[in-house]
């Protein structure tokens, strides 16, 4: 039984079937459920997480993140976009986001760009027999310490999780994985889809450069305790209707 934070209970079996649905994913359970990004937004703050709830980011790497997914592992929906010839800055992309949404709006040059990374991970023979009888897009929610989790999986092959990350500069991922704290999404999607891998699959958006990089024991270890403090911090502040933020602060020594 799946209990989301409305107090509605689910059958895991029939919540896993809405979860298809991008609205019900982003929409409902974006307020109802955490997630690997509100698990990380906790661990920098409490504020943090309650702002991120209020505001849609679509900030240019994640745009180029979306595009990407959407051109390497589900090719057959890019077909459903609206692509602009000019800026962003132009009248046709900014009534197109209007009636559309931006994430269903791109301009030419997003679009040839996403092409050429997807052109280049689909040639690396290495990466397609990772790819080769997998499942894309893959949901799955779980409890886990009384709180309903919910990801999905980018690429779910057997008991191993494989994510497709872009970066801007791939000599620096090992810090991007350790700033952007990629290590508990790898151990909080190990627990939820009981994996016994997790492989990220990094390609630069510069050079095209594609690396691949599994996840020490230490990575999946130091995730979990991130993990943790999130849980921690959402039990403490928000488990009451109206989120008790006013004993929140931080020490430092300078």
């Amino acid at each position: 039984m799946i209990k989301t934070f409305d107090n509605k209970e689910w059958q895991r079996e029939d919540i896993l079937k809405r979860m298809y649905d991008d609205e019900f994913y982003y929409g409902y359970l974006g307020s109802n459920a955490l997630s690997s990004s509100s698990a990380k937004k906790l661990i920098q703050s409490p504020k943090a997480y309650l702002k991120s709830l209020k505001i849609n980011s679509d900030a240019q790497p994640l745009r180029d993140g979306r595009l990407v997914h959407l051109s390497v592992l589900e090719p057959q929906k890019v077909k459903d976009l609206t692509i602009i010839d000019g800026s962003k800055a132009t009248k046709a992309f900014k009534q197109a986001v209007l009636e559309l949404g931006s994430a269903n709006v791109y301009t030419r040059s997003e679009f040839n760009n996403a092409n050429y990374i997807a052109e280049s991970v689909l040639k690396c023979s290495e990466v397609t027999n990772l790819l080769k009888g997998a499942e894309f897009e893959v949901p799955e929610i779980s409890m886990i310490d009384g709180l309903p989790f919910r990801g999905k999986a980018d690429v779910l092959n057997g008991n191993v999780v494989i994510d497709l990350k872009t970066t801007g500069d791939i000599t620096r991922f090992k810090w991007s994985a350790k700033n952007f704290s990629y290590d508990l999404q790898a151990a909080l999607y190990m627990k939820m889809f009981n994996a016994d891998a997790f492989i990220f699959i990094v390609v630069d958006k510069d050079t095209k450069d594609i690396m691949i990089c599994d996840c020490s024991d230490e990575f999946i270890r130091t995730g979990l305790r991130k993990l943790d403090t999130a849980i921690e911090q959402y039990k403490y502040f928000f488990q009451d209707e109206v989120p008790n933020l006013n004993n929140y602060i931080t020490h430092e020594t300078l």
